[in-house]
C-alpha cells in the first residue's frame, strides 16, 4: 500500500486551514479541513493545556495511528489539522478513532467502510 498523507509541517499552511478551512469538533479533538492538491497533508497540534509532555505526544499518537487506520476511506486531495483537546490524551484509541471517524462522514468523496454496521 502506498502511503498517500504527509505532514504539514509549516507554519502558513496551519494558518491557512485554520482561516479558511471547514470545522467538525468532538470531544476529542477539533479538525480542520479544506481541498488541497493531489494527495492528503496531516497536521497535528497540541498545546500545554493537555498536560506534560507525556500527555501531548500520547494525544499525537493515538490520534496519528486513528488517522492512519481511517485513511483508505479518505479521498485524496484534503488537507487536514487536528487539533487535541485535554481528552484526548485519556481516552483509549477505539474512542478516538470512532470520533474521527464519524467526523469525517460527511467529507465529499469518502468512500464507506466495510467493517463495522452504517446506518
Amino acid at each position: 500500500m502506498m502511503k498517500k498523507t504527509s505532514m504539514i509541517r509549516d507554519n502558513y499552511l496551519f494558518r491557512r486551514l485554520y482561516r479558511k478551512g471547514k470545522v467538525q469538533v468532538t470531544p476529542c479533538m477539533a479538525i480542520y479541513y479544506h481541498r488541497g492538491g493531489k494527495t492528503n497533508r496531516l497536521g497535528i497540534t497540541t498545546t500545554k493545556k493537555i498536560g506534560t509532555a507525556v500527555a501531548r505526544n500520547r494525544a499525537r499518537r493515538v490520534i496519528l495511528e486513528s488517522y492512519r487506520l481511517l485513511e483508505d476511506d479518505i479521498p485524496s486531495g484534503w488537507d487536514f489539522v487536528i487539533v487535541a483537546r485535554s481528552r484526548a490524551a485519556n481516552e483509549k484509541m477505539q474512542v478516538v478513532k470512532a470520533e474521527l471517524e464519524g467526523a469525517l462522514k460527511h467529507l465529499p468523496g469518502r468512500r464507506l467502510s466495510t467493517t463495522g454496521s452504517k446506518k
